[in-house]
């Protein structure tokens, strides 16, 4: 049945996106539908209904009996407002506790397998109930979140005080390390002062002085001159003159 629509049988409708009982696949989308009118006719087989207002008759088998609730709040909070039963009763959470346990909606049922067995009552685990035990959970856990805060706080003091120390050191020893490299750059410069740099010359060996020998001519080799061709009369050769050598250099 959708409401708005003044009729006791169904009615086809040009729907469009976020029309209630269409829902468009594409942007822009409509669709034709047919849908129930609003108006109650022969055709409805059940309607949920709630009474707001009674008259002057009791409806039969509605208002003339009281039935008890088959199934009550779970809440603790839904439980103390539906008894009234104040957040702290007497300054006690066990009084509080109690109560709430005590008026929690029961039922009682019989067992299917033995009818002859007693009744049976089931109650429901009521949910955010404040008992000792709670308080006490709840105050270990904040005791062991301090002792976690304060172990924390005393490792990182420790940890400062180690950091503290080694970066001491570490300064110390580069400071140190300064000073020596200082001392040994005064201690080179003050012996370059002292001693001037002499540039010594390698002691070269004396040089060999090459004697020249005499060149030695071969007088065969040599032709002499004919004087007389045509009285075919050999001349005497006369020997090539020698060079002599010359005097050596003291």
């Amino acid at each position: 049945m959708k409401q708005g629509i003044f009729s006791n049988g169904r009615v086809r409708l040009l729907l469009k996106p976020g029309s209630k009982g269409y829902r468009a696949k594409r942007k822009g989308e409509r669709k034709r539908k047919s849908v129930r009118g609003c108006i109650v006719g022969p055709d409805i087989k059940m309607l949920s209904c709630t009474v707001v207002k009674k008259g002057e008759k009791e409806i039969p088998g509605l208002t003339d009996e009281v039935r008890p609730r088959r199934l009550g709040p779970k809440r603790a909070s839904g439980i103390r407002k539906l008894f009234g039963i104040s957040k702290t009763e007497g300054d006690n959470t066990a009084n509080v506790t109690a109560l709430v346990k005590k008026n929690v909606i029961r039922r009682t049922f019989k067992s299917q397998k033995n009818p002859e067995a007693p009744l049976r009552q089931k109650a429901p685990k009521i949910q955010r109930l404040i008992t000792d035990v709670r308080l006490r959970r709840k105050r270990i856990q904040k005791e062991d979140k301090v002792k976690r805060w304060k172990k924390t706080l005393e490792a990182q003091d420790a940890y400062k005080k180690v950091y503290d120390k080694w970066i001491s050191k570490r300064k110390a020893a580069a400071q140190q390390a300064k000073a020596v490299r200082k001392a040994s750059q005064s201690q080179s410069a003050e012996k370059t002062e002292t001693k001037p740099v002499v540039a010594t010359k390698t002691a070269q060996p004396p040089r060999k002085v090459e004697e020249k020998k005499p060149v030695a001519v071969n007088t065969k080799s040599v032709q002499q001159p004919v004087k007389n061709v045509s009285k075919q009369t050999t001349a005497t050769t006369k020997p090539a003159p020698t060079t002599t050598p010359k005097p050596k250099k003291n």
